[in-house]
Order: structure tokens, then sequence, then C-alpha cells
């Protein structure tokens, strides 16, 4: 079996998982939250919430856009922008399926952040930046993924940090997100983006 498809196993387990617990009743889940959430540091305030804010599409659409333009890169860049918009898709319809209200619902939270008005699971940041981080490691050379997996691990944990997320949004998104990685990458192999490719190199 595929490896892509033991992750989507997993994905879908726990997500059922949290749609019949519900995050507010999983006692480690909130344990985690609280354990993050409720020892912020002033020094790192500003960097977190920077990161929670930027460090998403500010990063990985630009980066994307750049690694467009050499040719050894392109297909990287194609996979990563077919991944990106699988993830829209997926997380936009389980954020719906799911309809898992954020932590600040429930619980005390040191707010860093204006408060989010959609669901809370899977986290749409930490989908974005493990499929981003995860297709780079597939791809591309040591020094590139190894500086944006330390990026999708800081986005990740801090959008708990500010309080918007539960644990279990970010594990749920990393499930996810490694899955769309895995898969586009997988379909790149087998030729399926190529007519993208060619379509792109006829416009430049």
């Amino acid at each position: 079996m595929k490896k892509y498809w033991i992750l989507l196993v997993l994905f879908i387990a726990f997500s059922i998982y949290v749609k019949f617990v519900s995050e507010p009743n999983v006692a480690f889940n909130i344990f985690l939250f609280k354990l993050i959430n409720y020892n912020q540091v002033s020094l790192l305030n500003p960097i977190m919430v920077f990161f929670s804010k930027y460090g998403r599409e500010y990063v990985w659409i630009p980066l994307t856009a750049i690694l467009l333009i050499p040719k050894r890169y392109r297909r990287v860049a194609i996979v990563l922008a077919a991944s990106f918009i699988l993830d829209i898709i997926l997380g936009e319809a389980s954020k719906y399926i799911m309809a898992q209200l954020r932590p600040f619902y429930y619980i005390h939270s040191n707010l860093l952040v204006p408060k989010p008005t959609d669901y809370s699971y899977p986290s749409g940041h930490a989908l974005i930046v493990s499929d981003g981080a995860i297709v780079l490691a597939e791809t591309s050379p040591k020094w590139l993924w190894i500086m944006m997996m330390i990026e999708a691990i800081i986005v990740s944990y801090s959008r708990v940090y500010v309080g918007v997320h539960w644990p279990a949004d970010i594990l749920g998104g990393w499930l996810l997100g490694s899955w769309t990685a895995t898969f586009t990458v997988d379909m790149e192999k087998r030729g399926i983006l190529r007519p993208i490719e060619k379509a792109f190199r006829a416009q430049v």
C-alpha cells in the first residue's frame, strides 16, 4: 500500500475520533493547549504573532513563485501549487464537516491575535505549511527543505501559542498535509502533472 493511503486512513480515523469525542472533551488536548498558551514568554510573543499571521501565505506563495523561475525547480513549484489547491478544497470541506469550535469558546485563552470566525479543525495554517515542507523534503535540496520544515513547525506551534487552535487541530492539519504532499509528489512522478508544466512553458 502506498504510504499516502496510510496517511489518509490515519487522518480519517483521527478525524472521526475528534468528531465524536469533540476537542474540549479530550483532557490531553486541553492539557497541551494550556501548557503552550498559558506559558507565553513576552520576548517571544511578537515572533509568534509574526509567524502566526504571516508564515503561511506571505512565505509559501512567494516561495512557490520564485521556484517557478529556474527550470530545475519548476516541477517542485508545480507540485507545491497543485498540492496547495488540494489543501484549500479538502481543508475547507473538513472544517465544515467537523464543525469544531476554537479553544476560546470553551476555556480561557491568552489571545494574541484577533479571534478567527471559522471552524477550528483541521488547522489551515498547519495544513499548508506541513504540506509545503513535506513536498520540499521529497523534491528539493536539503538546505531548503530543512529550513522550511523548521518554519512549518514554528508556524504550527504559533497557532496554539497565540490561542486560536487546539493541538489536535495542528495534528489533523499535519496528517492531511502529509497526505496531500505525498499524493501530489507521486502524481508528478507518474507524469500526471506534466501537462501543467508544458502549459506553463508555453506561456513563458
